[in-house]
């Protein structure tokens, strides 16, 4: 059954005084013509309009609205509640990633930092590479004599460990 809510509302606000009225009238007036009521001045029109927009079917088709729309209403409240409980995990969920990650951005800052001392370190070691000695080359007899300076490859590896660099393939 469709319910015109507007016609009912009009039909409801025209009866409010009648029935008010109505109420007034002494008790023992229980049976007074129309005349007589239309001379208390209770609109009977209005009553009788009411009466026929507010029989069985539209209280009952009221009711089962109103039936539907509180489980509509309970639906929704569950649904809310889920949501509620997933933003709560998510919330804890966030709160333990962000401390994660913070306590990855330390470890990691600790080692960039250990890193940079490190580099620091390397670059500061200087090795003092021992005098060149000359060495007599010669090309093809073609030219003089040409002279070459080089290293010894004893005294390079002992300026190399000196400074504390091991070396490999020995």
């Amino acid at each position: 059954m469709t319910i015109d809510y507007q016609a009912l509302r009009e039909a409801a606000e025209r009866a409010t005084p009648a029935m008010e009225r109505l109420l007034m009238l002494p008790v023992d007036d229980d049976l007074l013509s129309e005349q007589e009521l239309k001379d208390y001045g209770v609109d009977i029109d209005a009553l009788n309009a009411f009466k026929f927009l507010t029989g069985p079917e539209t209280v009952l088709a009221l009711l089962d609205e109103r039936e539907r729309n509180q489980q509509y209403i309970k639906r929704r409240d569950q649904e809310n509640e889920d949501i509620a409980l997933t933003v709560g995990k998510l919330r804890v969920e966030l709160e333990a990633a962000k401390s994660k990650l913070n306590e990855q951005r330390e470890y990691y800052e600790g080692v960039i930092s250990d890193g940079s001392k490190r580099i620091a370190e390397l670059e500061e070691r200087e090795i003092l590479l021992p005098e060149r000695s000359s060495m007599l080359h010669r090309t093809d007899f073609h030219d003089d004599y040409q002279t070459v300076m080089a290293y010894k490859v004893s005294e390079v590896i002992d300026a190399i460990r000196a400074t504390g660099i091991r070396i490999k393939g020995e």
